[in-house]
């Protein structure tokens, strides 16, 4: 059987030396063709993070919107109140976490929603994301145990 590579182990060595000589400063060059990457990836990552923040704070101003509104009496007002609940919400939580907020108000038979809407944060230029959430339910009657029971109905009250 025949040994590949040189015979002498000082030939060897200098093979050796050869090769690493060839690829000093490799890994620097490396590094920084890679960083700007990593960086990209990481600013993604916030991005993201961020906007899934967003729908969730929208998400959470909009059902407690729409819990203020399901509440309120048959009749008008509640739209503002519920307006003023999600809107409330957010400047608590994060006034700066979304910008060009826009809360809708709509009633469909017995139900009321409350839709919240706006621009996550811009981590990343150029990249914007609309953050637009939604909640609904039934209209809370709250009866009287005595009379027919229709205290809550529409046109009850003429």
């Amino acid at each position: 059987m025949r040994c590949r590579g040189p015979a002498r182990p000082a030939a060897a060595l200098a093979a050796a030396r050869r090769r690493l000589r060839s690829d000093a400063g490799v890994s620097s060059m490396e590094w920084a063709l890679l960083t700007p990457v990593l960086i990209l990836v990481l600013l993604a990552v916030v991005q993201f993070t961020m906007v899934f923040h967003a729908r969730q704070v929208a998400l959470a101003a909009a059902q407690s919107g729409a819990r203020v509104a399901r509440t309120q009496p048959v009749g008008g007002g509640w739209q503002d109140a519920a307006v003023a609940k999600a809107t409330g919400d957010i400047d608590h939580i994060g006034p700066h976490l979304i910008s060009g907020l826009h809360v809708d108000t709509g009633e469909v038979n017995d139900e009321r929603w409350v839709q919240v809407s706006g621009t996550a944060v811009q981590v990343i230029p150029f990249m914007t994301f609309h953050v637009s959430q939604r909640s609904q339910g039934p209209i809370e009657c709250f009866r009287p145990d005595v009379g027919a029971g229709v205290a809550c109905q529409r046109g009850a009250g003429r």
